[in-house]
């Protein structure tokens, strides 16, 4: 993660550099503010930016050994604590946020502008997260021995705002007198939930919202499928929020992707019936076997994760009952309307009738109940397809 990564924030940048340039860097920063999303991605490129061995005036070079091992957050003098769940009872002297930290590596490779919030939910566990004594003893630890590479050495401590109030006082003396070139960045979404004491030890970096321009720019490229009046109109309603915006671009653009490979499936099944016909396929744009077309589709969904197989056999019940209400006018009822510039449903809707309905949605019911039990997926979407296929003919 580098300075140029971070969306907005100019001015913490600007003070960031002029702090390292000038050599008084804090010993300890508190990262808030309105915008949340970018203070982890701020922390990891500082931390960069600090351990690059041929960094520019305004930014890590992203090639030297440093610049490597932090790609892949496996720098010895980078250390996260972070908002954990107990493992098991009586390990009290150990640190959960090392048990934790491959989930945590993986995900903030993933996206380091990571929810704390999501991060909790993923734990999977009706116990509350929180940053407990142990991870703060292992911290004094570390923070009292020499740095690996013999200079800095940076503790990132997200969520700063989840550590058991009993246990904070551990912290005191160390972010007071900590060794020379230690660096403790903590990141919190409330911070009045921080001790007075502790925080009267923090130099303070607020982050505000991030420009609307800045975001349009964003979401845009991350999703180039998406109008640009609905990334707008989602920026606007969601008052830049970078969390909420790209949820819901993300679960417009995933209904994107099902309603495409819908249509495709749902041409295929129609076409199977003629096991000689051919039709275009859209991948390659050359006139194809339709059976060919229709196991080379069954393949690509087999190793499809099970959610989108799921998705898809949603979005087909949707789709099908959209379609046979229209033949009733019963458009009151319809929820959610289907738009797609190569699919018309209201010429779909006549394959969709009161003599095939229920069998239709009886196929794709049932499934869903094999597949939320693990049947063969390969197997069951090329034995739907065949089935869907006489069924959408019987009105020919």
């Amino acid at each position: 993660m580098y300075f140029n990564n971070v969306l907005g924030n100019e001015l913490v940048k600007k003070l960031l550099l002029a702090e390292f340039h000038s050599n008084r860097v804090p010993h300890a920063q508190l990262f808030f503010g309105e915008d949340a999303s970018q203070q982890l991605p701020m922390a990891l490129a500082f931390s960069s930016f600090i351990f690059c061995k041929k960094r520019s005036s305004s930014d890590a070079c992203g090639q030297c050994s440093s610049c490597v091992k932090m790609s892949k957050l496996i720098h010895p003098d980078l250390h996260f604590f972070y908002p954990t769940i107990k493992i098991q009872k009586g390990e009290e002297k150990k640190s959960e946020s090392k048990k934790y930290f491959p989930k945590l590596q993986e995900t903030l490779l993933e996206n380091p502008a990571v929810n704390i919030n999501k991060w909790e939910t993923n734990l999977h566990s009706t116990k509350k997260a929180s940053i407990r004594s142990a991870d703060l003893v292992k911290m004094c630890d570390i923070a009292n021995l020499k740095s690996y590479e013999g200079e800095y050495k940076i503790f990132i401590i997200w969520g700063a705002d989840k550590i058991i109030q009993k246990s904070i006082s551990i912290l005191l003396k160390t972010l007071e007198e900590p060794r020379a070139k230690t660096v403790f960045i903590l990141i919190a979404n409330n911070p009045n939930l921080i001790l007075p004491t502790i925080t009267s030890r923090l130099q303070v970096k607020r982050f505000e919202k991030i420009n609307k321009d800045i975001l349009t720019e964003y979401f845009e490229k991350k999703f180039p499928h998406i109008e640009k009046n609905k990334i707008t109109s989602e920026i606007n309603n969601y008052k830049n929020n970078y969390y909420d915006i790209l949820d819901q671009l993300k679960e417009n653009n995933n209904d994107d992707s099902v309603i495409s490979e819908f249509i495709n499936w749902i041409r295929l099944c129609f076409l199977c019936v003629n096991q000689k016909s051919k039709c275009m396929n859209p991948k390659t744009n050359e006139i194809e076997s339709v059976m060919i077309q229709l196991i080379s589709w069954c393949n690509m969904m087999a190793d499809c994760d099970k959610n989108f197989q799921n998705q898809l056999i949603n979005k087909a019940i949707e789709v099908i009952r959209e379609a046979f209400l229209l033949n009733y006018d019963l458009q009151t009822l319809i929820c959610k309307k289907t738009k797609h510039p190569n699919f018309s449903i209201h010429l779909f809707s006549k394959y969709i009738q009161h003599n095939n309905i229920a069998e239709i949605l009886s196929l794709l019911s049932n499934a869903n109940y094999c597949l939320d039990r693990y049947a063969n997926s390969k197997i069951l979407f090329l034995d739907l397809s065949f089935n869907l296929g006489k069924l959408l003919n019987k009105n020919k």
